[in-house]
């Protein structure tokens, strides 16, 4: 948590009350409670609350290198080739991480299914006329264009794990809480517990080197108490908490293909999709 801590204090007050107030369902409650602290540090009071608040949704200010850009809704661009629920995401992550200025339009329903599933609806991304042929240049990297959609070049069950990121996954207290049933091969499950117990040791070692936060950290130990157990329940809370460990060392030259499977399942289980 300590650089998450150090991310946070370097936020602007506009930025911090932006992610606190309006983007406050993507944090996990400890990211919440290191807000609300910085938030009382700086004194922030009713009057910077209500002028944040009152702020036009649609026009933002980016600060790039000592000057201001404007961004208002009309200077976007409507990209034309749309992303499945799943491909969404990997197209925010590699726009998001080479500071490209968009936003993801709702879904798209389908004229011809009148019932469709998450994984049917279609996204559109609008871009920013100063981002556009960055934007272009970066999707083309990871996506082909066919039939007027953006379809992943590689689509193994590893590539979507390392675009998976944990703070698209939107749930209720309540939801984050319940058990569901799961059946675990022993072999992964052994494998399961070994990560988990790796992770432990190595956790300040990892957030270091790269340079991430890992958001399940509390959740290994009870984890690993369940899957040593011979039946068992886990919460969705518990499956995040596999997954992350997963994107965490699937990169390393020893991880077994065998758990391959595993990532399908869950990352179907979790995006809304029947396969992967």
């Amino acid at each position: 948590m300590t650089e998450l801590k150090e991310t946070i204090s370097g936020y602007t007050d506009k930025d911090l009350l932006e992610q606190y107030f309006r983007h406050k369902d993507e944090y996990t409650p400890q990211a919440l409670d290191i807000m609300r602290e910085e938030i009382s540090r700086r004194n922030l009071g009713e009057k910077d609350f209500q002028e944040f608040l009152t702020r036009q949704p649609g026009e933002v200010e980016i600060d790039e290198g000592g000057s201001v850009l404007q961004l208002k809704s009309e200077d976007f661009e409507a990209f034309d080739h749309t992303f499945t629920h799943t491909d969404i995401l990997l197209a925010h992550a590699v726009l998001r991480d080479n500071n490209v200025a968009f936003y993801i339009d709702n879904p798209k329903s389908s004229d011809t299914i009148p019932l469709e599933t998450e994984a049917e609806k279609r996204y559109t991304i609008h871009v920013h006329k100063k981002y556009i042929e960055k934007a272009h240049e970066i999707l083309d990297e990871h996506f082909v264009k066919e039939d007027g959609a953006y379809t992943l070049k590689y689509a193994g069950a590893r590539d979507r794990l390392k675009a998976f990121n944990f703070y698209d996954i939107h749930l209720s207290e309540l939801a984050a809480k319940e058990e569901v049933e799961v059946e675990i091969p022993s072999g992964e499950k052994k494998l399961i517990i070994q990560y988990a117990q790796k992770l432990l040791n190595e956790a300040d070692e990892i957030e270091e080197r790269q340079g991430r936060v890992l958001f399940y950290y509390d959740t290994l130990e009870p984890l690993i108490e369940k899957l040593e157990k011979q039946g068992y329940m886990l919460s969705r809370t518990e499956l995040l908490a596999i997954l992350e460990l997963f994107q965490v060392y699937c990169e390393e030259p020893d991880f077994p293909e065998s758990l391959d499977n595993t990532i399908k399942a869950l990352l179907s289980f979790f995006l809304g999709v029947e396969r992967l």
